[in-house]
């Protein structure tokens, strides 16, 4: 953090995260030394606000015949900025227009199986796995081609 001269009552802190606790503490130092840093304030959560972190390394998994089986990793915790966190499965057949998309509620899911018994074993899909909370719909992780299940 900046050094804040010692006439200052108050100081602000920026760029902390969303939706997350926080306790802060002062630390006074001079020519002598620094001194003990002050009791913890009580602890702030930020407010939240719409995620920005999309789930990382989206791939297709085995999975039985005529299912498309999609995988991703979680979003940790810090970076789900609000509650009611979730995910946005997008999915269509290669070279295709129009997305279908599935909601998955659970802030831990880590995949989506998509079951259709008249989708042929190996075809390619594109497929995009994005983020919402009760703040609003966050970003998608890139395109990825992915292939049902043989």
């Amino acid at each position: 953090p900046e050094v804040i001269s010692g006439d200052m009552e108050s100081a602000m802190a920026v760029e902390l995260n969303p939706w997350v606790e926080y306790e802060f503490r002062v630390v006074a130092t001079n020519k002598i030394g620094t001194g003990d840093p002050s009791t913890p304030s009580r602890v702030i959560r930020t407010n939240e606000a719409v995620p920005k972190t999309p789930p990382a390394n989206v791939s297709g998994r085995s999975g039985r015949r005529h299912e498309l089986v999609i995988a991703w990793e979680p979003v940790s915790e810090e970076f789900q900025n609000g509650e009611g966190f979730g995910y946005i499965v997008a999915f269509r057949p290669n070279g295709t227009r129009g997305w279908k998309e599935k909601m998955v509620t659970s802030s831990d899911a880590s995949k989506f199986i998509y079951r259709d018994e008249s989708v042929p074993p190996l075809t390619p899909f594109e497929v995009k796995v994005g983020v919402y909370n009760n703040k609003g719909d966050g970003p998608f992780s890139p395109i990825v081609v992915i292939c049902s299940a043989e």
